[in-house]
């Protein structure tokens, strides 16, 4: 085990997820590209999975604590989705590659749309968060509930894509300055 190329790849996480504290449109948050970062690079399947979900949920006590935001009844449906999204980085970045690794955030985007739109869509009470809505268990509230999520689904696809990019392309450049961070 490489410690240093451990505490690099932690070190490049912790620092993305605090870019959750600065301004930024719905959903263009860093955490899908730390899951698929994480899912590429630890060769421990368990840190693949721990260093990228406890930055997120350190992450999200800090917000809940510093604007009452960070909690919500959806969070399994959320951190779920983010374990698939790490599986995405496992198995389909196995070989890091430009083409692969916007691939990936592309469709690490589309399943956290997917699968999280359709969760919202489930609850029988009203949700506490009017922006969740609530819609009929029927055709019409699927289709109403993916609707509503569109504007959020390009500000994702967005997202992934630049938070990929900053992380995967920091990371080759890191590995190319400095030899120790490469695997043998």
């Amino acid at each position: 085990m490489n410690i240093t190329r451990y505490s690099t790849l932690a070190a490049i996480i912790v620092l993305a997820a605090l870019s959750r504290f600065f301004p930024h449109p719905f959903n263009f948050t860093p955490m899908a590209a730390i899951a698929l970062f994480g899912g590429a690079y630890f060769s421990n399947r368990w840190m693949a999975f721990l260093v990228p979900f406890a930055a997120m949920l350190i992450s999200d006590t800090m917000q809940e604590l510093l604007t009452g935001w960070g909690f919500h009844s959806g969070m399994p449906v959320v951190y779920g989705s983010f374990a698939l999204v790490s599986l995405i980085g496992i198995f389909g970045l196995q070989k890091v590659t430009v083409l692969r690794v916007l691939t990936a955030a592309v469709a690490s985007s589309l399943v956290f749309f997917l699968i999280t739109n359709f969760a919202f869509l489930y609850p029988e009470a009203p949700i506490a968060d009017p922006m969740l809505g609530h819609y009929p268990h029927n055709w019409t509230g699927i289709v109403a509930s993916y609707q509503a999520g569109l504007p959020f689904l390009k500000n994702q696809i967005i997202g992934d894509l630049f938070y990929s990019s900053v992380l995967f392309g920091s990371f080759y450049l890191l590995q190319r300055r400095f030899e120790v961070l490469r695997l043998a």
